[in-house]
């Protein structure tokens, strides 16, 4: 009895102190998982905005709008050139020039706009849900000016490749007297025809419903010349031949209602594409201003 005593006496300290190493030990394990928390929080908390941030936000905004003025000159430097190209054939080398450089202008210049609204997305100005609905608006509307100007470029290229290409020579280079011509009219037509097919790729609604009008005057006037080639005899060859050459009288007229009716949809298009962008510019605007009123307010700067 007295040994037991004894051992549990010398054992009592033992087990004592390694109760309060454990304590010790606990009570740090919780002291930096506290601490590790702290950080955790602290860094992973998102910054209130501050007046720099939406200042920022503004420099930003006016700068994209700046850089929409650019696709202009941009484009019709592109048109003009590649037109020339494909009219004067300068050949393949010259148009491949044009596309790798003039082109790749307009493309370089979408891909830094859609560069810029995506950095200004990031802005920590976004954490008031006025700004962030604001600046949403405006983030669509000027992404749809970039996506119409990259549209363009694609119905310019695809227009000028058809109409300006294969289909110029129809009623240009062709010798109406010649007495191959319903022939020659017959080929050119068929290589006219599969540009228009091929051009319609990647276009807009407009620009197919152009080619498209333009490919069905070019296929009755080719039935035409085809017919003339499948006379029996001389009478009806010239028979055929007149009628096929009065309905040549009519085909600018009918390329010209083409072109107006392009050209009205496309300006029609585009004048609603830049309203709205100009609007959703003007509100962000304002809200932004709105923002920094505030700050200043608060700060005492607009006393």
């Amino acid at each position: 009895m007295g040994d037991k005593k004894l051992e549990e006496t010398i054992s009592e300290p033992g087990r004592g102190g390694s109760k309060r190493a454990a304590l010790i030990v606990v009570a740090v394990v919780v002291a930096l998982v506290a601490a590790g928390l702290g950080i955790w929080f602290a860094v992973s908390r998102p910054t209130e905005p501050g007046r720099a941030d939406v200042a920022r936000l503004d420099k930003q905004r006016v700068i994209v709008d700046n850089s929409m003025n650019l696709y202009d000159p941009l484009v019709q430097q592109f048109s003009g050139r590649y037109s020339n190209a494909i009219s004067e054939k300068a050949g393949q080398a010259e148009v491949d020039k044009v596309l790798s450089q003039d082109r790749e202008r307009i493309v370089r210049e979408s891909q830094a706009n859609r560069d810029r609204l995506e950095h200004m997305a990031e802005s920590p100005a976004l954490q008031d849900q006025g700004v962030a609905e604001s600046f949403n608006r405006f983030k669509d509307q000027y992404g749809a000016v970039i996506a119409y100007n990259d549209q363009l470029v694609i119905n310019t290229t695809n227009i000028y490749r058809s109409v300006g290409g294969p289909c110029a020579a129809l009623h240009s280079s062709l010798n109406v007297a010649s007495e191959s011509y319903a022939q020659d009219y017959v080929k050119s037509a068929d290589e006219c025809l599969a540009a228009l097919g091929t051009a319609k790729d990647g276009a807009d609604a407009e620009t197919t419903t152009l080619l498209t009008e333009v490919e069905a005057v070019i296929r009755g006037q080719r039935d035409k010349q085809q017919e003339v080639l499948d006379s029996k005899d001389t009478f009806e060859r010239l028979s055929k031949s007149t009628i096929a050459g009065l309905a040549l009288l009519d085909i600018n007229d009918a390329f010209a209602k083409a072109q107006t009716t392009y050209e009205t949809a496309t300006k029609d298009k585009y004048s609603k594409i830049i309203e709205s962008a100009n609007s959703s510019n003007s509100e962000f605007e304002g809200v932004l201003k709105k923002s920094l009123e505030q700050f200043d307010a608060a700060s005492g700067e607009g006393k």
